[in-house]
């Protein structure tokens, strides 16, 4: 990065928003753990910079010099004899650190922008964020450089912020062997979901005779992406759960009993006592994922839910 960013980079974007206080101290607690060289006193926000790559080439020449010298006094002393296998060492470890700053960089740029986008707390968040949860979180960062996998990482960051112990370790865990392909899959699932504030799930509309599975291709998800889906910690089983809903005794003919869910990103109602449906339903990981991701209702998929719920199923707005 040249001297530019410093003007137009992380510091100019956290010197113009409007934040709380400890919405500050959170971030300079973030970007401070992660990015190292970012913040130069974190009691003064103005004096924040970033460091420009020529700085940055300067401190890989110190780190290959110490790893020289370490590399030594190692017992096998090969590395002494051979300066090919040593230059070659040093250039992809000079190659990995640059591109793990990278990708940090861009995942803490989109953030601080996308905290321009979260509703503030009305009374101010008692919570620290954690110092493990951060470690994991910069760990993983650093190793992503696909660009929707950053889109994540930075609303994840940019909520955690706001709200601390949103994100489990856990789920960070499930993130660290996602890529693009099953990013994009986990969407197109996430635009037939429900969540209805404890679970979130996918009435599967197509689930053949005394099987637990289905398919659902024409709505953009075949059997094997729900396996992929499985396989990456994101949904409990390709397989569906039969579940039985009881019909409440006091309600008359005509009447329901609504709840209020939020289906693809849409506020919508659904009444589903007196019904057996056939459920895919998320893992904790792939819940608190979903509520990160821009979701679009499929078309066909709500009118085949309208067909087979009729009015216990409305969207609201």
């Amino acid at each position: 990065m040249t001297d530019d960013t410093n003007k137009n980079g992380l510091m100019e974007l956290f010197k113009n928003f409007q934040f709380p206080d400890w919405i500050k101290n959170n971030v300079i607690t973030a970007l401070g753990k992660g990015i190292h060289g970012i913040i130069v006193e974190a009691s003064d926000i103005p004096k924040m910079k970033l460091r420009n790559y020529k700085e940055r080439i300067i401190l890989i020449g110190e780190i290959k010099r110490d790893f020289i010298r370490t590399a030594a006094k190692h017992p096998i002393k090969q590395i002494e004899n051979d300066s090919e296998l040593a230059n070659r060492a040093l250039e992809s470890y000079g190659i990995r650190i640059v591109e793990e700053q990278i990708n940090k960089e861009t995942v803490a740029e989109r953030a601080l922008e996308y905290l321009k986008t979260i509703p503030m707390p009305e009374k101010d968040n008692e919570k620290n964020l954690s110092p493990d949860w951060l470690t994991s979180f910069w760990n993983l960062a650093a190793s992503k450089s696909e660009d929707e996998i950053q889109e994540i990482l930075s609303k994840i960051l940019a909520n955690e912020i706001v709200n601390p112990g949103s994100l489990s370790l856990h789920t960070l865990q499930t993130l660290s062997i996602l890529d693009g392909k099953v990013g994009n899959l986990f969407v197109r699932l996430c635009n037939l979901s429900i969540d209805d504030g404890e679970t979130a799930y996918v009435i599967h509309p197509n689930v053949f005779a005394f099987q637990n599975i289905g398919i659902i291709n024409e709505y953009g998800i075949t059997f094997n992406d729900l396996l992929y889906l499985d396989g990456a910690n994101l949904i409990r089983s390709a397989e569906t759960i039969k579940l039985n809903f009881a019909k409440s005794e006091n309600l008359k003919e005509g009447e329901f009993e609504y709840e209020i869910v939020d289906y693809a990103s849409r506020k919508a109602k659904i009444d589903v006592s007196g019904k057996q449906l056939n459920l895919i339903y998320f893992t904790q990981a792939g819940k608190e994922l979903r509520r990160l991701i821009e979701m679009k209702p499929n078309d066909s998929y709500t009118e085949r839910l309208k067909t087979i719920l009729g009015d216990n199923f409305q969207i609201i707005e």
